[in-house]
């Protein structure tokens, strides 16, 4: 996330498609590059990615000179403090307690592991490994 440029960005038929420098599974950088896909979720805007990223452009100044869709330094470790803030008080902290765990047992990259995991295991006909993989990345 911290290296996605606007240029990264590009509208393939009804999908966000983003284009990342560096991919966990090509270490020597020998793959072409494919997007990886984000769609809308119409049904629950709330979690609409689409509508987030429309949100966000309405409300930060955007200007020719930065490249970066998310500007400043080190969004991974932003990120990650934000997440231990909310999950360290209130009823983020009372669930984490009756789950027996703390702030340190959670990290950014539960996020997406988590979603995978409620996805694949949901009901007795979640979708395929591959259908979750290349929606998750």
């Amino acid at each position: 996330m911290t290296s996605i440029c606007w240029s990264h960005l590009e509208w393939r038929n009804d999908a966000l498609g983003i284009y990342f420098a560096h991919m966990q599974n090509d270490q020597l950088e020998e793959r072409p590059r494919d997007p990886r896909h984000i769609y809308a979720n119409p049904i629950l805007p709330e979690v609409c990615p689409i509508l987030s990223l429309g949100i966000y452009m309405l409300t930060t100044p955007i200007s020719p000179s930065i490249t970066q869709l998310f500007p400043g330094g080190n969004q991974y470790d932003r990120f990650r403090k934000v997440l231990i803030r909310l999950l360290g008080t209130g009823e983020g902290s009372a669930e984490l307690q009756t789950r027996g765990m703390t702030t340190d047992d959670i990290g950014t990259h539960s996020c997406r592991m988590g979603a995978t995991t409620y996805v694949s295991s949901g009901s007795t006909a979640a979708p395929s490994s591959t259908a979750v993989h290349s929606r998750a990345g």
